[in-house]
């Protein structure tokens, strides 16, 4: 098997194959995002140029196309593909998604307008074939009988070669994020056919992250976001919002296909020489993207004698600042994965809270610093011993050697408490769905979920404890264990506001399986004085909940 992966790796070489000419290219795009500003379509623009400097003969867009179905939207994406391609344009292809309906009361609604304003050739379900090679088109309100029959007939026409499957939402465990935001239908589908590559998005993903591409029954791509943001998936933290200003040009050969990454902001290819590479055909023992070929990359390591540094801001603290050196060896760092250890009345280290945050895995290694990080005195109290431990994790989560230091924890600085419960599961409602009125049961003291969606966290007197103008920064903590079962579902939840859809901030994981009781504690401002907010507790279907502890404070002075 090591001769066969290394004959593949030396397959990918580019400098190899420096003067081969691919068969077809195709530019890939995902999640533009336009709206009737057309200051919306300049990263659709930098994309187009792109393609059409390297001359492509297909464009690609893996759905949600719009911001949400307007005319001028549509007009002002046209627009700009004649702007780029006045004459001969190379045909287009789009997968049918979310936010492409948004604004009709069903997909089927939706279809014939997206089909005229945009300039649509295809069916929502379409097989094109290009150079001999097929691609199938299906929209995200799938028919499941009519989604597997144009994957079974097309693997059955073309024997030995590549599928390619234009979806929007990714299947299930197979990129960045898609265990909360993937398909387990598509996946179910996809695993019988190993010809298939999957072409998605919707995640909001970047392809600076090596997860964006995965191989196992099948291969997949997901084309990430050319609108400008990303957001990931980490347990403990609400990550931040990042730039993605990305696109892909896909090669394909009769023996592999190149995926080569393009910074559109930087105008310029990502990495170019070590594209990603797809040998062909499909033979899951030499694919080089497989969980069982990612184990073996070793994982970050920091420099020995390398030491953590954790000093509080001020006195009394509002944060301790936690600072972590650069590693020494490893492609960068996906996550830090930050332990919070307190010592209890027998002198034990009692693990009670964990955070991930991004490591630097997106610079160059010349731009790579000491990681300085707040970590909240919401998680501390003062007089008590504390053990933090931090591993740095690539992308395949394997963990170097940890750094460790231990404190004790200073003075902190006072807030007002506008609401404090050590029973929340007594004075709290968790009810089902976003706005039902249905309550979860209490089972051997855990509210339990059955089969829903999503589910809320209500606290008593929201619009007072909640109360404050736009810009009030809020600190609140929970103590909160969660049981999600099965290897493929967990939850993520984030503070909802119960007057309209907005996010204080963005989704926390949990870990999967049994989380142990963990404290959590989020930070934010109000963007409007009117804003109170519920705990939303969505996406894994199933589980249980027990919440030990809720405190929402108000940051400012005593």
């Amino acid at each position: 098997m090591k001769k066969a992966f290394f004959f593949a790796a030396l397959l990918c070489a580019t400098g190899l194959f420096a003067a081969e000419q691919p068969i077809l290219r195709a530019g890939i795009m995902s999640d533009t995002h336009v709206t009737p500003d057309i200051k919306s379509c300049r990263s659709l623009e930098r994309a187009l140029r792109i393609f059409r400097d390297n001359k492509v003969d297909l464009v690609i867009n893996c759905g949600d196309v719009a911001a949400s179905h307007k005319e001028k939207a549509y007009q002002n994406y046209r627009a700009t593909v004649r702007k780029v391609y006045p004459e001969n344009k190379p045909p287009e292809l789009f997968a049918f998604a979310n936010h492409d309906r948004i604004g009709f009361d069903s997909y089927e609604k939706a279809w014939p307008f997206f089909r005229e304003r945009l300039e649509v050739t295809h069916e929502p379900y379409s097989k094109n074939v290009f150079a001999g090679y097929i691609f199938l088109t299906a929209p995200q309100n799938t028919d499941w009988k009519i989604y597997e029959k144009q994957i079974a007939d097309a693997c059955r026409e073309t024997p030995g070669k590549p599928v390619f499957l234009i979806d929007h939402v990714p299947a299930l465990n197979t990129c960045y994020n898609s265990m909360l935001w993937g398909n387990g239908m598509t996946r179910r589908v996809l695993a019988k056919y190993p010809q298939i590559v999957q072409l998605s998005g919707h995640v909001h993903g970047t392809f600076k992250n090596d997860q964006n591409i995965w191989q196992g029954e099948f291969t997949a791509l997901n084309a990430g976001c050319t609108s400008e943001s990303w957001s990931g998936d980490l347990i403990g933290s609400a990550p931040p919002r990042l730039r993605a200003d990305e696109a892909f040009i896909m090669e394909l050969y009769k023996d592999k296909i190149l995926f080569r990454r393009f910074d559109l902001a930087e105008n310029k290819e990502y990495r170019p020489g070590s594209p990603w590479c797809v040998p062909l055909p499909f033979d899951r023992a030499t694919a080089p993207y497989t969980a069982e070929k990612r184990k073996l990359i070793p994982p970050p390591q920091f420099s020995p004698g390398a030491k953590l540094e954790l000093v509080p801001d001020a006195v009394p603290f509002s944060n301790m600042i936690l600072a972590i050196p650069e590693v020494a060896s490893g492609d960068g760092v996906f996550i830090y994965r930050i332990t919070m250890k307190r010592r209890d009345a027998a002198g034990k280290w009692q693990m009670f809270a964990v955070q991930e945050i991004y490591g630097g895995y997106d610079l160059p290694p010349e731009k790579r610093t000491v990681r300085r990080h707040p970590l909240s005195a919401g998680y501390f109290d003062a007089g008590k011993e504390y053990l933090i431990s931090v591993e740095p994790v690539n992308f395949f989560y394997s963990a170097g050697k940890p750094l460790e230091t231990a404190f004790t924890a200073p003075e902190k600085k006072k807030y007002e408490v506008t609401f404090e419960s050590s029973e929340p599961m007594k004075v709290c409602k968790f009810l089902a769905g976003p706005d039902w009125k249905r309550e979860h049961p209490i089972e051997n003291g855990f509210f339990v979920v059955r089969k829903t969606w999503a589910s809320r966290l209500v606290f008593p007197d929201e619009e007072k404890i909640w109360a404050g103008p736009a810009g009030a920064r809020v600190r609140f903590t929970i103590d909160m264990r969660t049981i999600v079962p099965g290897p493929n579902y967990r939850w993520s939840f984030y503070l909802r506001n119960t007057k309209q859809a907005f996010y204080a901030h963005h989704h926390i994981t949990t870990p999967l399986g049994d989380s142990g009781m963990r404290r959590i504690v989020v930070e934010f401002e109000k963007k409007k004085p009117f804003h109170a907010y519920h705990l939303s507790v969505s996406y894994g279907y199933s589980g249980q909940l027990k919440v030990d502890h809720v405190k929402i404070e108000k940051l400012t002075s005593k």
